[in-house]
């Protein structure tokens, strides 16, 4: 089973100070002049840009199956971070048993590497891997959380 420590890992956004620079009337001269607003703004922090290409085939050669079965999922994810796709393909796909891709999924689901949407649909957790730009991911990851928190309160 994967394990993960919440309190090790490290936060996936920080408070960033902003100026915006915007041109405004002076009201006592006429003048077009420059004014400078102060904002803190979420943004992202402590990422590595990586090229899954290269880490899921690096994978592929360490691994067994449960590795497998991880880098089918990560080249196979949306640009909305979703993962489209039943066990019984996953387990065509990646030459496993049924039972390793059923394991491997909750095991995955468990460590809240994704989580289960509905049936053969998965939301892979944008604080562990995201494709795309910062903006997009930060709406994806407001999205993540707000299902997760939905889930929690249902149980």
């Amino acid at each position: 089973m994967i394990t993960t420590n919440k309190k090790k890992q490290p936060k996936t956004t920080k408070p960033i100070p902003v100026w915006h620079k915007e041109e405004v009337i002076d009201p006592k001269t006429g003048e077009l002049v420059d004014r400078y607003n102060f904002e803190i703004e979420e943004r992202d922090a402590n990422f590595h840009k990586i090229w899954l290409w290269h880490i899921a085939a690096v994978l592929d050669l360490i691994g067994n199956q449960k590795v497998k079965i991880l880098s089918y999922i990560l080249e196979n994810t949306t640009t909305d971070n979703m993962f489209i796709g039943t066990h019984r393909l996953i387990a065509e796909e990646t030459e496993s048993a049924k039972k390793t891709v059923t394991d491997t999924m909750r095991m995955l689901t468990n460590a809240d590497m994704m989580q289960r949407k509905h049936a053969g649909a998965y939301f892979i957790n944008p604080n562990v891997i995201y494709k795309g730009g910062t903006n997009k991911r930060m709406d994806i990851l407001y999205q993540y959380h707000d299902t997760t928190s939905k889930k929690k309160v249902k149980k």
